[in-house]
């Protein structure tokens, strides 16, 4: 990636050594033959249509190679007998294929995932290395050298990559299709509405405040706005440890908004928490940029507004216990209008198996709802000896919860709807009500 970085200190992020990626670097050193690599629960490979290893997110992609001309031998196989291959069980895992002009992807998982999830999690993959290179390169590069190597285009994106796909795992955000906001007082995000349209410049398309993938706020086009599917991906680049430290300037392709082209990002965190991101068509504007991202934080620094949004933005997401609800164990509830949810923690006693276990039964029983055709389900009861989840839909909303198996249906009912009576007193909190826009 062509990163350009405003800061000397910026170009010294990654002189320190840490634990954590020298972790990774073992992990990357695996093959498929090793017991490590076989036991991780999921797997995401990409290679190109000539077998040549893209990506993994476990093992090293040249250890990979033997591996990556038998996956792309299968595909060949059924794509010259004009049947795709979608899908296979072999024995408690789920391989889930995808192809997109030039990428072949898989995705393997035994963790009873359901091949819609998969696929639309390897579509979200394939997005964001279309956000590093656009879809017009990457069908050049391949007419033109059909066994290109693009990890060498790719260099250096691996960890906002992985962190994708980590996220993918945990984080129901994706398969919500709506983004994540920090519940904030209503006339705090309005102050810094109006901070970022007085400092807008020309060049300036779109600018957002985001802390850890949770939107503060957004000014945009009056007639114009991104799909939460690109923001998704520009906040998780945002949030990688790559941009932690000093201004970045860098171009992105946006697939939802044009897959052919790049608009230019400039990224920096103007408090510890909280990342500015501008963004723009003109390549040359960074220094105008820099200009912007002084005039806004000039402005939140006349009061305390500065301080209060990383005061905001350092205090951790609720748990159902400050709600007042005893045996709620978590909650998401998407605003369907909005496009935008709010979720709560975990309760305290939820490990960390069973908070993969909760959020994906909401991915499988919601992708169940959107499936039910014009008379979609309202209401979903899904009870296991560990937990009860509900999922619940009207035309406003989207409910998820997880409760203790133990508590009957009625109470059940009767504390899911206090806590919607304080989602409806708090939405101006919540959620971003009036974007700035122009």
């Amino acid at each position: 990636m062509d990163i350009t970085e405003g800061s000397e200190q910026a170009k010294d992020t990654n002189a320190a050594i840490n634990v954590d990626d020298i972790v990774e670097e073992e992990h990357r050193l695996e093959d498929f033959h090793m017991p490590e690599w076989r036991e991780k629960n999921r797997h995401f490979l990409v290679l190109s249509s000539a077998g040549k290893p893209i990506y993994s997110r476990h093992g090293n992609e040249a250890q990979l190679s033997t591996l990556m001309s038998a996956i792309q031998a299968i595909i060949s196989t059924f794509t010259d007998m004009s049947d795709p291959v979608k899908s296979m069980r072999v024995g408690t895992h789920t391989l889930v294929f995808y192809t997109n002009g030039p990428l072949y992807l898989l995705a393997v998982s035994n963790r009873n995932d359901s091949d819609e999830l998969l696929r639309g999690e390897l579509q979200l993959l394939h997005s964001q290395i279309v956000s590093i290179l656009t879809s017009a390169q990457l069908t050049k590069i391949f007419e033109q050298r059909s066994n290109f190597d693009l990890r060498q285009l790719l260099g250096g994106t691996e960890a906002i990559i992985d962190q994708l796909v980590d996220r993918m795992e945990t984080d129901f955000t994706f398969s919500l299709g709506s983004l994540d906001t920090l519940w904030m007082r209503y006339r705090l995000r309005d102050r810094i509405g109006k901070a970022l349209l007085a400092s807008r410049v020309k060049c300036v398309l779109y600018a957002m405040l985001i802390a850890d993938m949770k939107l503060v706020t957004l000014m945009r086009p009056r007639k114009h706005s991104l799909h939460p599917s690109d923001l998704h991906l520009l906040f998780n680049m945002a949030a990688s440890k790559n941009f932690l430290t000093g201004e970045h300037w860098t171009p992105m392709c946006f697939p939802k908004f044009n897959d052919k082209g790049f608009l230019h990002v400039y990224i920096n965190y103007i408090t510890p928490s909280v990342a500015l991101i501008l963004v723009s068509a003109d390549r040359d504007s960074f220094i105008d940029m820099t200009q912007c991202r002084l005039r806004i934080t000039q402005d939140l620094s006349t009061d305390d507004s500065l301080q209060r949004m990383e005061d905001a933005a350092s205090q951790r997401a609720l748990r159902p216990s400050e709600l007042g609800i005893p045996g709620l164990l978590q909650l998401y509830y998407r605003h369907k209008t909005l496009v935008q949810h709010f979720g709560t923690r975990f309760d305290e006693i939820v490990d960390e198996q069973q908070q993969r276990r909760i959020v994906n039964t909401y991915q499988r029983l919601r992708l169940y709802m959107v499936k039910s055709g014009p008379n979609p389900l309202r209401i979903i009861y899904h009870k296991t000896d560990t937990e009860t989840v509900l999922v619940w839909q009207s035309s406003a909303f989207e409910l998820y919860a997880a409760i203790d198996p133990s508590m009957d249906v009625r109470t059940m009912i009767r504390k899911i709807n206090i806590v919607l009576e304080w989602i409806r007193n708090e939405e101006d909190h919540l959620f971003v009500i009036n974007a700035p826009s122009y």
